[in-house]
């Protein structure tokens, strides 16, 4: 983050809570200001400088919200760590992901994506409700997929690619809501600008980069970088087709980063990690902030529902972080 999004390492630090013409950029900050940003302890922030991997809490931004902060050494630079984000080292260091794509722009982008006989099923009896994450259009238009496996997954692609065009065009304002039935909606593009409002990291060390996030398309950041991907992923035994947008620049000998899941279609809403790569002697100390948005966190026992997923989603993504750290070297 700083002047990226992502894995905005800034972001985990404040823990806490726009677009013409950005802010005056800030200093860049130590590790060891953003560690104790991020509240930790000099024994926690002690571990971090070991190798070992520390987290703490972010506040929440709704009720759907499953948010914590990590932070952790990786023994490369900055650059070199967000180089290797940027060239997806995070899509393949996840076991989950079946298959992957990058998105230039075009429908023959999604060539490689490719549905089993049930999830072709699945997707075709799909309601309002909780099941799937689909607009009524794209209810309507799997329902009516002719011609069995291979119309609905033709059908799939269209759909996935438009909403790559969507937010293309208009950013978090181009995200179409959920259809959960009776009338309800899920707005997951409002969740996604909460989470981009509330990083009080971002705001204090690398304001460009936080209108970037909040304003994109028509806001970007000095030097921005940035990629598009497809994925499919088995979670919890089920087929989830994902969008993301990776986003990340160099700030002084520092790195920050951005992962916005601006779509995902089952198991949860989407996702958006922050981060700040900064250099330290022997490595490179990585701050990352997750939002993680579900339905299954709302309604009786919300709290406890959120807390117990939480600590899963940052074990999960722990996971994920060591076996990109082993392959950074």
């Amino acid at each position: 983050m700083r002047r990226r999004q992502v894995l905005m390492l800034l972001a985990a630090a404040a823990g806490a809570r726009l677009g013409a013409a950005p802010p005056a950029i800030a200093a860049q900050p130590s590790a060891q200001q953003v560690l104790t940003d991020m509240r930790l302890s000099a024994d926690d922030r002690q571990k971090v400088l070991n190798g070992e991997f520390v987290t703490s809490e972010v506040p929440a931004v709704s009720d759907r919200d499953l948010s914590f902060a990590i932070a952790f050494l990786a023994k490369t630079s900055p650059e070199s760590l967000g180089e290797q984000v940027m060239g997806g080292d995070l899509v393949t260091a996840d076991a989950q992901v079946q298959s992957w794509g990058e998105v230039k722009g075009s429908l023959g982008d999604f060539a490689r994506l490719n549905l089993t006989g049930d999830e072709a099923k699945a997707l075709a009896a799909a309601k309002p409700g909780d099941a799937f994450n689909l607009s009524a259009a794209e209810i309507g238009a799997l329902a009516s997929a002719r011609g069995g496996p291979d119309a609905v997954v033709q059908t799939l692609r269209k759909l996935l690619f438009a909403r790559y065009q969507a937010y293309r065009r208009a950013g978090l304002a181009g995200i179409a809501p959920y259809d959960r039935g009776g009338g309800r909606t899920t707005d997951h593009g409002a969740d996604l600008r909460r989470a981009s409002e509330a990083s009080a990291g971002l705001k204090k060390y690398v304001p460009a980069f936080r209108a970037a996030l909040l304003g994109y398309p028509k806001t970007t950041a000095p030097q921005m970088r940035e990629r598009f991907f497809w994925m499919k992923s088995i979670i919890e035994g089920k087929a989830t087709y994902i969008l993301a947008h990776l986003m990340g620049a160099p700030d002084g000998s520092a790195f920050a980063l951005a992962r916005r899941q601006y779509y995902a279609s089952t198991n949860y809403n989407g996702e958006q990690s922050t981060a700040g790569f900064l250099p330290v002697a022997g490595g490179t100390v990585a701050v990352v902030a997750t939002h993680a948005f579900t339905d299954q966190a709302t309604g009786f026992g919300g709290s406890m529902k959120r807390g117990i997923g939480s600590t899963m989603m940052a074990k999960k993504m722990r996971e994920i972080f060591e076996a990109g750290r082993k392959k950074a070297g």
